[in-house]
C-alpha cells in the first residue's frame, strides 16, 4: 500500500509538470454570453504550424522572442488586445491601399501594431507619435506638418505614405524586408553597422550586433502578424467600434473650420470628429491654400460637401471607393457587426443587406459594388482569406443616409482664420422698436412685429437635432437668429426655434 501511494503521487507529479509546461491563463470572456471562465492554454506544438500559415512580409520563426509577444498578446494583456482587432478594422483598409499605391507587401500593415498599438496619437518616451511613431524631424522630413495646430504625424492617411515611402526606401536600400524593419526602428546607420560587424544581410546572424530594441522588433512584427490572423485560435474577441468609424471617407477644405461648426452641420457628436481627425490639435482645421484632409462617416459626406463653400470633392485619400447602389440585398434591421453596443445602429443609421457571390465575382468587386473596402466585408463575414466562391452569401452593411436631401447651404467665411466671437442674442425684447415711434399707430406699409419662441442649447444637441424638434429647418434657424458668420450657436445659448403668430 506504501509503494502504491508513492507511485500515484508520482505520476500527479507529472501530470502537474505537463500542464505548467504550457502556456497558461485563465480569464473571463467578454460578452453577455459568455459569464463563465474558462481555461485557456496554447502549446509549441499549436503555435508553430499556425505560425507557417502566417501572412508575412519576412519569413516567420517562432523564437523565444515571438512566445514572449504572443504571451503578451494572448495573456497579460487581452483586453488591450481585443482593442487592438478592433481598431484594425479602422486602419487596414487605409494601410492596404496605400501599400498597393506604393508597391511594397500588404502584410508590413501589421507593423502599425508593434509601433503604436494602432492608437493615432501614441506618444513613445522618445516623443515619437502617431500610428507610425514618427520622430518630429523624421516626420517633417517626409512632408508631414507639424505645429501647435496640426501634428500630421496622427493622420492614418498622411502618415501612413509617409511610412510606406520611409520602408520602400529602407528595403531599396538593404534589399531586404527583415532588415528594412530593422531600420524603421534603429535606423539605417545602426543596422548598416551591424551589417559590416556580422558580414552578413541575414537579420538572425546580424541581429547581436543590433541595438537591444531592435533585436526584439522583428519578432515583435511576426507575433502581430500572428495574433492579427489567428486570435480567434486564442478565444479573443475584437472590440470593434461603431459603424461611423468604419466606413469614412475624406474631403479636402481650405477655409477655417471648427468641428463646434461640422457638428452642427452634419449632427455628429464633437468627440466622433475628433477621433477621425486626430491630426488637429486645437479642434479645429486652419485654412491653408494646400488644404487638409477631413475624415467623416461616409452616411453624412454628401451633407457636409452641400454647406461648405469650396470642398475639394474628390475623395483622395478617402478609405473606400465610389457610391455605387448595392444589389442583390435584402434589408434587415438587427445583428449589429461589433460586440460593444453602437447607438448609431440602433438609429437606424445602417442597414444590414446580403450579397450572394456570383460567378467571375471577387471581395474587390463586390466591395466596389457597396461602396466598402474588401477588409470590411472580410470583419463583417468573418473570412480568414480573400477567397469567396460563388454561392456565398456576405453581409454587407450600407449608410441609410448617404443620399439623402442636403439642408441649405451655411457659407464658412473664407478670409477670417481667428475663432470669431459669438455676438449674444437678446431675449428680453422680442422686436427692437424706434422710441419716437412708441404709441403711435403702426403704419399700413410696416411689417407686423413676430414674436419668437426660445430654445435653449443642451450638451450634444446639435441645430439639426432642434430643427427637427421644432419642425423647421436648420438655414431658416440661422436666419431667426442673424448668424451669417462665425461659429454656430454653442451648448447653453438660447436661440430663436419658430415664429409665434
Amino acid at each position: 500500500m506504501h509503494f502504491l501511494k508513492h507511485f500515484l503521487y508520482l505520476i500527479l507529479l507529472c501530470s502537474f509538470s505537463n500542464l505548467f509546461a504550457q502556456t497558461d491563463v485563465l480569464y473571463r470572456v467578454s460578452g453577455p454570453s459568455y459569464a463563465t471562465t474558462v481555461a485557456h492554454t496554447f502549446t509549441d506544438g499549436e503555435v508553430i504550424p499556425r505560425l507557417r500559415a502566417t501572412e508575412s512580409a519576412i519569413p516567420t520563426r517562432y523564437t523565444d522572442a515571438v512566445k514572449g509577444y504572443l504571451r503578451t498578446y494572448t495573456i497579460k494583456n487581452r483586453a488591450k488586445t481585443e482593442r487592438i482587432l478592433g481598431k484594425s478594422v479602422m486602419y487596414f483598409p487605409i494601410y492596404e491601399e496605400q501599400f498597393r499605391k506604393s508597391g511594397i507587401p500588404d502584410a508590413l500593415k501589421y507593423l502599425s501594431v508593434t509601433e503604436s498599438a494602432l492608437n493615432p496619437v501614441a506618444i513613445s518616451s522618445a516623443s515619437a507619435v502617431g500610428l507610425w511613431q514618427f520622430m518630429k524631424a523624421t516626420g517633417k522630413e517626409y512632408g508631414l506638418r507639424i505645429d501647435q495646430t496640426v501634428d500630421e504625424r496622427s493622420d492614418p492617411h498622411l502618415s501612413t505614405a509617409a511610412a510606406a515611402a520611409y520602408l520602400a526606401k529602407q528595403y531599396n536600400r538593404f534589399g531586404d524586408w527583415a532588415l528594412a524593419i530593422a531600420a524603421y526602428n534603429s535606423g539605417p546607420g545602426n543596422v548598416s553597422k551591424a551589417i559590416r560587424r556580422g558580414r552578413s544581410k541575414n537579420f538572425w546572424k546580424i541581429k547581436k550586433y543590433l541595438p537591444r530594441e531592435t533585436r526584439s522588433y522583428v519578432p515583435g512584427y511576426i507575433a502581430a502578424a500572428y495574433i492579427l490572423q489567428h486570435y480567434e485560435k486564442h478565444g479573443l474577441i475584437p472590440q470593434y467600434p461603431e459603424m461611423d468609424l468604419q466606413l469614412t471617407e475624406a474631403v479636402k477644405v481650405y477655409q477655417f473650420l471648427n468641428f463646434q461648426t461640422v457638428s452642427a452641420m452634419t449632427g455628429l457628436p464633437v468627440k466622433t470628429i475628433k477621433e477621425l481627425n486626430p491630426s488637429f490639435l486645437q479642434n479645429y482645421i486652419p485654412a491653408t491654400q494646400r488644404g487638409y484632409y477631413l475624415i467623416l462617416p461616409k452616411r453624412v459626406m454628401n451633407t457636409f460637401k452641400s454647406q461648405v463653400a469650396r470642398p475639394d470633392s474628390r475623395p483622395v485619400y478617402a478609405t473606400t471607393t465610389a457610391n455605387t447602389q448595392a444589389i442583390y440585398t435584402t434589408p434587415v434591421s438587427t445583428n449589429p457587426i461589433y460586440t460593444n453596443t453602437s447607438s448609431n445602429f440602433n438609429k437606424d443609421n445602417y442597414a444590414l443587406s446580403y450579397h450572394y457571390v456570383l460567378h467571375n465575382e471577387n471581395l474587390h468587386t463586390i466591395a466596389k459594388q457597396h461602396n466598402c473596402h474588401p477588409y470590411h466585408i472580410k470583419i463583417w463575414n468573418d473570412l480568414k482569406s480573400n477567397y469567396v466562391q460563388p454561392g456565398d452569401q456576405l453581409k454587407i452593411y450600407t449608410p441609410k443616409f448617404g443620399a439623402s436631401a442636403s439642408p441649405p447651404a451655411v457659407r464658412i467665411p473664407k478670409k477670417k482664420i481667428n475663432v470669431p466671437k459669438i455676438s449674444t442674442i437678446k431675449t428680453k425684447e422680442l422686436v427692437s422698436q424706434n422710441p419716437s415711434d412708441v404709441g403711435k399707430k403702426p403704419a399700413k406699409n410696416k411689417i407686423k412685429a413676430r414674436r419668437y419662441l426660445y430654445h435653449v442649447i443642451h450638451r450634444n444637441e446639435s441645430l439639426r437635432d432642434i430643427s427637427k424638434q421644432y419642425h423647421t429647418s436648420v438655414q431658416q434657424l440661422l436666419e431667426f437668429n442673424n448668424v451669417k458668420r462665425g461659429r454656430l450657436p454653442m451648448p447653453g445659448d438660447k436661440i430663436k426655434v419658430k415664429i409665434i403668430e
